[in-house]
């Protein structure tokens, strides 16, 4: 029987049961961490970050999902109780739906969970164009008591839905009346396309605190869309795109000191993420990995991160890191000198 959120689930098992990783890496195979002698104690290194206000353990959070549906509702929560547990942060999938049927909202009310992680809503961004309110914003926040507003730029994931929403005109002005209308922090993210240095520096102008570049490397919304029946996505559009440690390294040269960078997109492992912060990011995100994860167990989700904690300590022991902060400007492109422009302020 259809019921409201059965879109959401028809998604969950997308990505579950089809192969949905696009075929270009995510591109930090280009890039290498610079060696130093450790001169520190190795169980001295101390992993945890400050993002958006809050304290991770790790600097990683699991990248928005979904919501609003019946196994939805039960992925997250048991990625919520495990990022509780963990101390890392959290994103919840598309809220429009919870907008607009209510009923669904229980779903993405983690909090009972998770009551002391970062957790982030999430909305659209063209939807600021499809009758999205100021007042809606602020009630997709206050409703699941989120410290951050995450908005979704997608424009080919639109057009490879069936009735994308594709009007984009005007939507960084009414981005910019967003942020000085709200109260919490602004984040935009892309969903596995990547973000370019041209979007990059208009995102700059606009107030938003946080860009989520969400490069290539992941899962392809395309071919998720093509698992969901539409006819649009062809193999031709996978030279689209931005692969996630490009668009990191462009986000460095792009934007202020002052930005806060993520890096999401086919990360799969501590390395990557080590490498994520080396480039200039803060944090990284991971989603399809949470997903089968938590679709096995909440102590599989936490096996599985302290592995890739593990991973990232000892990476920054090759790197002679203590902290995250210590990462930054210690990548190279392989075959390349270092890059001395990288920024290597902490964000």
């Amino acid at each position: 029987m259809s019921y409201v959120g059965a879109g959401k689930d028809q998604q969950i098992r997308a990505c579950l049961q089809r192969a949905v990783e696009g075929p270009r890496t995510n591109g930090f195979e280009g890039f290498g961490l610079v060696g130093r002698l450790p001169e520190f104690d190795f169980k001295e290194i101390d992993t945890s970050c400050t993002l958006l206000g809050k304290r991770l353990t790790v600097p990683l959070y699991i990248a928005s999902l979904t919501g609003g549906g019946r196994i939805s509702g039960r992925i997250n929560s048991v990625l919520a109780e495990a990022a509780q547990e963990l101390g890392i942060g959290m994103a919840l999938g598309s809220q429009k739906l919870m907008l607009t049927h209510p009923e669904t909202a229980e779903s993405f009310q983690v909090r009972k969970w998770a009551p002391d992680i970062l957790l982030m809503g999430n909305l659209g961004l063209v939807h600021l164009n499809y009758g999205l309110t100021v007042d809606d914003c602020r009630r997709a926040v206050e409703s699941v008591e989120a410290d951050a507003l995450t908005f979704y730029l997608n424009p080919l994931h639109e057009i490879f839905q069936n009735a994308g929403d594709t009007n984009f005109r005007g939507i960084l002005g009414k981005l910019e009346e967003i942020c000085n209308r709200l109260s919490c922090p602004v984040v935009v993210k892309e969903v596995g396309f990547g973000l370019s240095r041209g979007i990059l520096q208009r995102l700059g102008d606009t107030g938003v605190t946080a860009v989520d570049v969400a490069g290539q490397g992941g899962t392809d919304w395309g071919l998720v869309e093509q698992a969901l029946g539409c006819t649009r996505p062809d193999p031709v559009y996978a030279e689209l795109g931005i692969p996630t440690a490009e668009a990191v390294r462009a986000a460095t040269k792009a934007l202020s000191i002052d930005m806060t960078i993520l890096a999401s997109g086919g990360i799969r492992n501590g390395v990557e993420i080590a490498k994520a912060i080396a480039l200039g990011a803060t944090a990284a995100g991971m989603a399809l990995p949470y997903l089968r994860w938590a679709s096995d167990s909440t102590e599989r989700v936490v096996a599985e991160t302290h592995r890739i904690a593990d991973q990232l300590r000892v990476s920054m022991w090759y790197a002679g890191a203590a902290s995250p902060d210590d990462l930054r400007g210690r990548a190279e492109q392989r075959g390349s000198p270092p890059d001395t422009n990288q920024r290597t302020e902490t964000t």
